[in-house]
Order: C-alpha cells, then structure tokens, then sequence
C-alpha cells in the first residue's frame, strides 16, 4: 500500500485533505451554521462565471447544513461568498482560499488575488501559492516568471501535473511551442502503457490505474497543442495515445477530422482564467482520488454525498472558469447525479453548448436525471432525441437503449442495442453490446434470450467484463448454471485473492443446494479480504440464510445494507427482507421489500418482491444444518461473534 500512502501525505501537504467544512467539528472550529448565520455573506459581487449554476432566485441570505449541500447545488456563488466571510473571521482554510482567489482572478481583480495568496496558509511561500500563483503571474503579463514558480514549488505534486501546471501557463501566454515542448518532456517520461482489463495484482499495476485518468488528460493536452502548431504527426500520435486509454472519444475523434481538413482542435485557446480552471480540473481528479484513498486504508465505512468535497469543489469551479471544458462538465453532472444532487446536476448540464460534440452525451445525464425523478416518459423522450442525433456513435445507441430498459421499455431497448450492434465489426465491440443486450433481456425476465446473448458475447471475447457477466446471467438459467460456474472458477484460479471473483464464485455456487457447502467457504475466504465489500458481505449473509442461520444472515446483511448507503441495492434488500420476515419482524420485512422495490429491480424480482407484500413468504424456511468448516488464509481479521 505504498501508493496509497505516498498519495495520501501528498495530499496532506497540498493542505485540502481535511479542509471542508462538513467534515470540521463544530466544537473545534467555525462550521457552516457559523458561516450561515452571518448577516450577510458578502458585500462583494461574486463574478458572473461563478454565479453561472446559482438557484434560481437565490436569496442572499440562503443557508445550507455545510458546504457540501451547497455542491450538491452547484451553487459556487454560495461558496465563494461563504468563503469570504470565514476568510475575514480568520478562518484560513484551503477551500475558501481556492473559491475566493478563482473569483478574483474571473473577475480581473489581480491585487486582491494577491492578497488571497498573501494571507493564505504559508503567505506567498506556502503550498497553496505554488498552486496557484503562477496562473496570476501569467494574467499579471507574467508567464516566465509563472513558469519559475512553478518550478519552485514542483515536488508538492507527482508527475506529470508539474509539467502539465508549466505546460498550462506556456499555452495561457499563447506560447505553444514552448507549451508543446514541455508536453513532449513529459510524454516521454510517462507510462504510457493503458491498465488491463482485470483488476490490478501488483503495485506497477496498480499504480498505473491510479494514474490512467491524469495521463489521458495530460496527453490530450499534448496533442492540442501540437495541432495548434499544425504538427500533425505528433497530434495525430498523442491523439492515438488518448484512444488507447479512453476508446471511442469524440472529442478526439472530431479533432482527428479537423486535423486531417488543417483545422484547429475544438477548444478554445487558453486564457490565464481558463488555464487556472483546467489546472483545477487536474487538481479536483487528484484529490478525489486521494481522499478515496485515504478512506480505503483507514477503513473507513462508505457514506452517501459526494466522493470528495474538496475535489467535487475543484470540479466545478474548474468547468465554470474554463468554459468549454464540455467533458469535465459530463464529470461534474455525473457525480451530482449519483449524490444526490439533482437540482445542481441539471443546472450544470443545462450550461453545455449545442454544438458541443459531447451535446448528445448530455442528453443522456438528462435522461439519468428524469429517471432519478421517475419522470420515464420524459426520459425515453431524451432518449429518443440522443438516438436521432447519434449518428455513428453505437456507444450513445446503446447507451440510449439502457435508459429504455430502466424504464422498463424492453422492446425499446433490445431494438437501440440491435441497432448499435448492427453499426460495430470489432470483436470486443460487439461482444460489450451482446452484453448489454443480454443484460436487458434479463432485466425484462426473458432468460432464455439473456442466456443465447451472453453465450454469443462470450465465444467472441473473453475479457473480464464479459466473462463476469456471464457467470451472473447464466447463475439464473437452469440449462446454463453449470457453464456459468465453469467459467467462474476459471476466473477464480486466475486471481484466486480477488473479493470481487471470488464473490462471483461463491454466489453462483449457493444458488444451487449441490454448491452451498463450497460457495459458504468461498464467501468466508472473500469476506476475510473485503469486508467494506457490500457485495461478498451480502452474499455470506444468504448463505447464512440457506443455511437456517437467520440472526448471523441478519448481522451481515444489514451490514451489506449499511455499506451500500451511497447507492440502495435491490437485491440486497429483498435479502433483508426475506431475514427479517423468517426472525417473525413481519412490519420490517414489508418495509425493506418496498424499499427493493423502489430501486427499479428487474422483472423477476419485481414479481416477487410484490407477491411478497402481498403473502409474505409463502415456501417452508431453509432448514438449519451444520455450518461447514472454515479454514481461512492470512489476511484481516474475521468478525468475532460468527
């Protein structure tokens, strides 16, 4: 765990790990109820730019529990103004040092920038002014010595955001040959090798896809600047680059065809405020990742909100001062979707150009956005509008096809994905829309259909998406469960101490009474290696249930619920429910199953998760038989009292 550590004191030093309000206590410092009671939150006028995604008819006076019910808003305003406030009550904070110094810089206002940066943790010297001052340095007129800046204070940060914090200041001062040599640097220094598709086994592995997302962003950024320079060669090998970590870009597919025509990338040239936002973008990918990290090694629970507040504020910031940075803004809206944050997703989406190239993906965050809302007919009608305006794109057709699917338009969304079957050649290609086809079947209860899909997806490709879903499809079908734990052990051998096949495993086995013995075993063995996975914790708590344990499936199952808090799962749900109706807590069970309910299951589920509120649990009870034995290998510690 060296990575994890290494990015974890990385962030410490940066001084945002623990920045945000709502993770402060109150009794120690200044919280939002201290900021939201102020009089008034400034008497300075937050920036166009940042007021952009602002509810409408805000009042001044609005207040919020803290500062990350005001991302879920998406209302910037709120946090710089906030911001404001804490700095003049002497609260030094990195959050509102970011917010109130991007504010001043959207606004011209350079001295009083300056003075952000002055005051701030460790005055001009400090962390946050190597972040920060060189993009002032180069709207002051001075890039050479924003780029002197940055070098002082480079070991803050891994490789390669110090290049790509040099490069950013280079292309804001319109320098792009010295931009696109920095670039080149720091290209051939990288690993630019994409992760596989199987989870990572070794630190080399696991490093790299750490670093996958801030290396694609890096090299694109190295090919705009190379085709702003008419270098077509280099473009056209970095774009290829990017294309191998993210297929099917079409910011870079479109920029390809305007290379090939002598035309300029997409994207606007930088300015210093754009570029300030684009280094936000890097920063906000960087911090996320690392408080995620951070969590995993103290153990830490999952909690619904946002991932990252600190990041998520970054994010957003960074989409409004750098204003066509249209994939960023999916980002921003995606991870407001899955918080929570609907009303803040939406206004974000809401400021994407028509004639953007990504117009068609927002369509879908808005048909993610109305199913959230269970507003279907409104959904499948954005759906309808992304495939009319697809065009060669099968993956927004498929995409387009599972809104369908969530609400529940089968025949729609087996036609989409037949279509965008019908548009691709390549092998792994037409493997992932079998998949989903497969899935979409499944999803409407036709198994048999479900079953041919998959098995199709499966002889043309082999890779670990595939073949998992595999084992999951055919668990279900009675002609097809022996196929599906071949396959699984097959996966298991290759990685034997990865929770997620051995969960597969173990849950495909104890669907059958012929594999409970062996899946109970497996589930211990993946339960000792992950036990914040709600997955294997779910799974080992019904095979406690199957095996009459009804108190201990209760222990772990609940758990599984608690842990898949950010996102309810249907089928663990019904899980509990099932406990509680056997331990006789009748009122429990009906509430849990129409909590399942609510999370859109499938249609075999959804049958009977509705006999079940309307009969309870009609077959006789898993009778209790004797647990099998358990030899566990080296790893964390196993729960007590099972």
């Amino acid at each position: 765990m060296r990575w994890a550590r290494m990015f974890a004191s990385l962030a410490a030093g940066i001084g945002l790990a623990t920045t945000a309000m709502a993770q402060e206590k109150p009794e120690e410092t200044a919280g939002a109820a201290d900021v939201a009671s102020a009089p008034a939150l400034s008497t300075i006028e937050t920036s166009a730019v940042l007021r952009s995604t602002t509810p409408p008819d805000a009042a001044s006076d609005r207040t919020y529990d803290d500062s990350e019910a005001a991302l879920l808003q998406a209302d910037i305003d709120y946090i710089v103004r906030a911001g404001r406030v804490a700095l003049e009550d002497g609260e030094n904070d990195a959050l509102w040092n970011f917010a109130v110094f991007a504010d001043e810089m959207a606004a011209g206002r350079h001295e009083a920038a300056r003075e952000i940066l002055e005051n701030g943790p460790g005055g001009l010297q400090g962390t946050l002014a190597d972040m920060l001052e060189p993009f002032l340095l180069a709207a002051e007129g001075r890039p050479d010595r924003g780029v002197e800046r940055v070098d002082a204070g480079r070991d803050n940060l891994p490789a390669p955001l110090p290049e790509v914090q040099r490069a950013l200041v280079f292309e804001s001062a319109g320098r792009m040959e010295e931009a696109a040599a920095v670039y080149a640097q720091m290209a051939e220094r990288l690993d630019l090798t994409p992760p596989g598709d199987g989870e990572p086994t070794t630190t080399e592995e696991f490093e790299r896809s750490l670093a996958a997302a801030r290396t694609t962003h890096a090299i694109y950024r190295a090919a705009l600047a190379h085709h702003r320079l008419g270098r077509s060669e280099d473009a056209r090998r970095y774009y290829g680059i990017v294309s191998a970590f993210a297929p099917r870009s079409v910011d870079v597919q479109r920029n390809l065809e305007r290379l090939d025509a002598g035309q300029p990338p997409v994207e606007s040239a930088l300015t210093p405020i754009a570029a300030l936002g684009r280094w936000m973008l890097f920063l906000s990918e960087f911090l996320t990742q690392t408080e995620s990290l951070s969590r995993l090694l103290a153990s830490q629970d999952p909690s619904a909100g946002l991932d990252s507040v600190n990041g998520n504020a970054l994010l957003q910031m960074g989409v409004l001062l750098s204003g066509d940075a249209d994939d960023w803004r999916l980002h921003a809206a995606s991870s407001l979707v899955a918080a929570g944050g609907l009303e803040g997703a939406q206004r974000v989406i809401e400021l994407m150009p028509a004639d953007s190239v990504f117009s068609a993906d927002a369509e879908l965050i808005r048909a993610g956005i109305l199913l959230e809302r269970s507003d279907d007919a409104a959904a499948v009608a954005a759906a309808d509008r992304v495939i009319s305006s697809a065009g060669d794109r099968w993956s927004l057709v498929a995409s387009a096809g599972d809104v369908y699917r969530r609400a529940g338009r089968a025949e729609q969304a087996v036609a989409a994905l037949t279509r965008a079957l019908d548009m691709v050649q390549a092998p792994a290609d037409r493997a992932d829309i079998l998949g989903w086809r497969a899935y979409a079947h499944r999803y409407s209860g036709n198994i048999r259909a479900a079953s041919a899909d998959i098995r199709q997806a499966f002889d043309i490709d082999q890779s670990v998406d595939t073949r998992l879903l595999y084992v999951s499809i055919l668990m279900d079908d009675p002609n097809g469960w022996s196929d599906g734990i071949r396959v699984a052990r097959n996966l298991f051998a290759e990685q034997p101490d990865s929770v997620m096949r051995l969960n597969a495993l173990g849950y495909a086995l104890i669907q059958r009474p012929e594999g409970l013995e062996e899946g109970y075993r497996l589930l211990w063995r993946g339960y000792a290696f992950g036990q914040q996975d709600y997955a294997v914790v779910d799974s080992l708590g019904w095979a406690y249930y199957l095996h009459g344990y009804f108190e201990d499936a209760l222990t772990l199952i609940s758990r599984a619920n608690e842990l898949s808090v950010s996102d309810p799962n249907g089928e663990i749900l019904d899980h509990l429910g099932d406990v509680y109706w056997r331990l006789g807590r009748r009122e429990e069970a009906r509430e849990a199953w129409r909590e399942a309910l609510e999370t859109r299951p499938d249609a075999i589920r959804r049958a009977s998760l509705e006999r079940k509120l309307r009969s309870g649990l009609t077959e006789a009870a898993p009778r209790r038989r004797d647990l099998p034995r358990v030899t566990l290998p080296e790893g964390p510690s196993q729960r007590e009292e099972l």
